[in-house]
């Protein structure tokens, strides 16, 4: 059995961990048997455990140690035979000696302790794991059976392992799944089409690259002479290029839904055309920076 603490609040959590009777609450129907009841002799797993409350805290805590539950509404106690397993995202240490987390919980809790150490301490392991997110982004769009799988420079992955990566396994996947949604047919991801996708993500309060050079390259990347010249092609004054400007480096361009995707083996050049028919100019064209390299390495 799995529960989701962060995502019920207080009164809810309790409810789905130790079961309610019926008239207990407004909206108890009927009596509900809780997680640890319909978990009695297996194993529950807690996610988000740092993020339940204190009160709730209490009665979790009583029955690990009593292998007792007491549904809400009701005085009559339950035996439960429950190994529990839990996880969290926050920092459960500096919880307890800000006395949002209680203890004695813990320490029921960190019988055996497995710590995920983030992404950026183990550079080692992305390159792998950019081969791996590539393969599956050209499965996605069934790009494995109409040419082969997505391609990257050697420059350009080496760019990739020096990201912060602040979402970690996450955010990897999803920087890979933006940069192949740029490329066309036999065209390898370039560190300029990087270093364009991270600019983006440094705009909007990213800690992208550890090295300075690396973060000046990047902020290079942005062509903004071309938003330029497109306000004056448009004969918009000065006050509104300067608006336009300041809206696309902040990233706060809204797209339709539709454009937010892209089809199913649609290349890049056929979603820019797309976007040009809703009367919206894509993407900033990179291609301009875009200077072709040799050296490849297959995912």
């Amino acid at each position: 059995m799995e529960l989701n603490c962060a995502n019920l609040p207080e009164h809810l959590v309790e409810a789905e961990l130790f079961g309610y009777r019926k008239g207990a609450f407004t909206g108890a129907d009927r009596d509900h048997k809780g997680f640890f009841e319909e978990a009695d002799g297996g194993v529950l797993f807690l996610d988000e455990i740092g993020d339940v409350a204190l009160t709730v805290q209490n009665k979790l805590l009583r029955a690990i140690e009593e292998k007792q539950i007491k549904r809400l509404g009701t005085n009559r106690h339950v035996f439960c035979d429950v190994q529990i397993i839990a996880a969290t995202s926050r920092n459960l240490a500096s919880m307890i000696q800000s006395r949002e987390f209680r203890e004695d919980l813990h320490c029921r809790l960190a019988v055996l302790t497995i710590e995920t150490v983030p992404l950026r301490d183990r550079r080692e392991d992305i390159p792998a794991m950019i081969a791996f997110y590539l393969r599956e982004a050209a499965a996605a769009t069934n790009r494995t059976n109409q040419c082969e799988p997505y391609r990257i420079e050697e420059d350009a992955a080496a760019l990739l392992c020096r990201f912060d990566y602040p979402g970690n396994i996450r955010a990897l996947r999803n920087l890979i799944y933006e940069l192949t949604s740029y490329v066309e047919e036999r065209e390898p991801i370039s560190i300029e089409l990087v270093q364009f996708v991270l600019a983006k993500l440094n705009l909007r309060g990213g800690n992208p690259v550890i090295s300075r050079n690396d973060t000046a390259r990047i902020g290079s990347a942005l062509p903004s002479n071309e938003i330029t010249s497109t306000a004056n092609a448009t004969n918009i004054d000065v006050t509104a290029q300067q608006s336009l400007l300041r809206i696309t480096h902040e990233g706060d361009i809204i797209l339709p839904l539709e454009l937010c995707v892209l089809r199913s083996g649609e290349t890049f050049r056929q979603w820019t055309a797309r976007a040009k028919r809703c009367s919206i100019e894509a993407a900033p064209s990179y291609r301009r920076h875009y200077a072709k390299r040799s050296r490849t390495i297959g995912p």
